[in-house]
């Protein structure tokens, strides 16, 4: 199956292999881990370079949990949302106009 295609990333295996993913759901989970682990370090430098900007002397009293919502915000601002698109989305999932809370 999988030895006679041309695979040049994890990509293209984690496409071939999704067909099967009730065969081998450990395969699938091993091909997921390892798109998500970075290439380089670049990203872990970058995210530390802004957590630097973010805790100034002046914020160093401040709570994990906000500084870690404030790191977030601030690495992947970069990352444009069209919340056009978003809305649409959201109101696709619910046909009727309603939320339904369980």
């Amino acid at each position: 199956m999988l030895k006679d295609t041309n695979l040049e990333n994890i990509v293209d295996l984690y496409h071939q292999v999704l067909p099967l993913k009730q065969a081998f759901p450990t395969i699938m989970s091993l091909i997921i881990i390892a798109m998500t682990i970075p290439i380089s370090s670049t990203t872990r430098e970058r995210t530390f370079s802004k957590m630097k900007l973010i805790k100034t002397t002046t914020r160093n009293t401040m709570s994990d949990k906000r500084l870690n919502d404030l790191c977030v915000l601030e690495v992947e601002r970069d990352f444009a949302i069209d919340f056009e698109q978003l809305m649409n989305d959201f109101a696709d999932l619910h046909k009727n106009g309603r939320i339904l809370l369980k």
